[in-house]
């Protein structure tokens, strides 16, 4: 049995306030009347798709997202990752605060892991992931990161 060393929490919801909602189904349903205007009845169809699988997505996952390092693994809601199946880690920072653990994976399909945290967190994880896995080089924010985040995406 192994040991949980270090866990934490974070949230996992956007907070998006009604005119977010209003100004996403203006756009979403322009572009459906737009394609079909156009005769691209396939475009709308995937758009509304992809609109109703990412609403109940959504609206059916977890609030908190719940972390837990052991001596064995990185466990992450439900799933646990060994650390042979972690090429190494990285901390992106975001005006100088950190913002993300990223977990870089060497299995096919999802190649990284992005958790949120905070600068106490950071702290802390200095102090016991660097015994456990390589780390990878210091990161910013990117722009389209940035803009995601903004847009609450």
């Amino acid at each position: 049995m192994s040991n949980i060393i270090y866990e934490w929490n974070f949230s996992d919801t956007k907070n998006r306030g009604s005119l977010w909602y209003i100004i996403a189904i203006s756009i979403i349903l322009w572009l459906a009347i737009w394609w079909i205007f156009t005769k691209q009845y396939w475009l709308s169809l995937i758009v509304f798709l992809i609109t109703w699988v990412t609403f109940f997505i959504e609206n059916n996952s977890s609030e908190f997202v719940k972390i837990e390092i052991s001596d064995l693994w990185i466990k992450i809601w439900d799933y646990f990752y060994d650390f042979s199946s972690i090429n190494d880690f990285s901390y992106i920072y975001s005006w100088n605060n950190a913002a993300l653990l990223r977990l870089n994976l060497n299995k096919k399909g999802i190649k990284q892991i992005d958790l949120k945290i905070d600068n106490n967190i950071c702290l802390d994880l200095k102090n016991i992931l660097p015994n456990y896995l390589n780390e990878g080089k210091w990161w910013k924010l990117t722009t389209s990161e940035k803009l995601i985040n903004l847009l609450k995406l």
